[in-house]
């Protein structure tokens, strides 16, 4: 009876322990799980990242040239918050922020600088110092106003420009007219002399308390042709699977 007692007990043991193992193994497979993929139910999510590339070019003043221009690439990013359609709760944006901008450059050449959207009324963007920033934040509100740093509390674009300034002077006393566009050809570079790697964050706060973070997101610019074509546009949407938000806050 005794034997049959401790056989017994020791089973119960051996069934304990085993149902412990398998909570903690469920435990951590789901915090793995959320390390990779993050929230699976997000009220808001980035349904598409927009890149315009651009080449440019600013007169250097009092030169003694007919021309002389020094020359600019421009990487005006847009970033497309949306509600989520299957996110059943009633939620509205209180800020959204970008910050924590990384730079990787291939090449040294130029100096990438991030700018917010100017005040002006005549452009988006402006290359001045009073414009740069190393984070930036929207407001939530009734309506999207880039100028003001303004998001709608149901989703909205946001955007800031990534620009390689000082890539080299176009100097000319006999071109009789400049294709802005074919600056950065003149100057004898090509893309492999311009690209990097751009990576930030971006913190969604909601006006019920909750906080999501997305960290690392990564973006090569310039986009591929600026240099022969001046302008080019692409958009990201293969690469929102790796965009992970996580909670950090409840």
């Amino acid at each position: 009876m005794a034997s049959q007692r401790l056989s017994k007990k020791m089973f119960n043991i051996c069934i304990v322990c085993i149902i412990i193992v398998v909570i903690i193994f469920i435990a951590i497979m789901l915090i793995l799980n959320y390390d990779v993929n993050g929230e699976a139910n997000m009220p808001f999510e980035v349904s598409k990242i927009s890149v315009i590339s651009t080449v440019d070019g600013k007169d250097v003043e009092n030169s003694q040239h007919k021309w002389e221009i020094n020359v600019i690439q421009n990487n005006d990013i847009y970033i497309y918050v949306e509600k989520n359609k299957q996110y059943r709760k009633q939620e509205t944006i209180a800020s959204v922020k970008i910050d924590n901008f990384e730079i990787k450059q291939t090449s040294k050449i130029g100096e990438i600088k991030i700018y917010k959207p100017t005040t002006s009324d005549t452009s988006l963007f402006q290359n001045l110092d009073e414009n740069i920033i190393d984070k930036l934040e929207f407001a939530g509100s009734k309506s999207t106003n880039t100028k003001k740093l303004e998001i709608s509390n149901q989703g909205g674009v946001l955007n800031f420009r990534c620009a390689n300034n000082n890539i080299g002077t176009y100097i000319s006393d006999d071109d009789a007219e400049i294709n802005y566009n074919k600056l950065i050809t003149k100057l004898n570079l090509n893309e492999q002399d311009l690209i990097a790697k751009l990576t930030f964050n971006i913190t969604i706060t909601l006006d019920s308390g909750k906080v999501f973070k997305a960290e690392n997101i990564e973006i090569e610019i310039p986009n591929e042709n600026v240099v022969s074509e001046g302008t080019v546009g692409k958009e990201y949407t293969n690469k929102l699977q790796d965009i992970v938000f996580k909670r950090i806050e409840n």
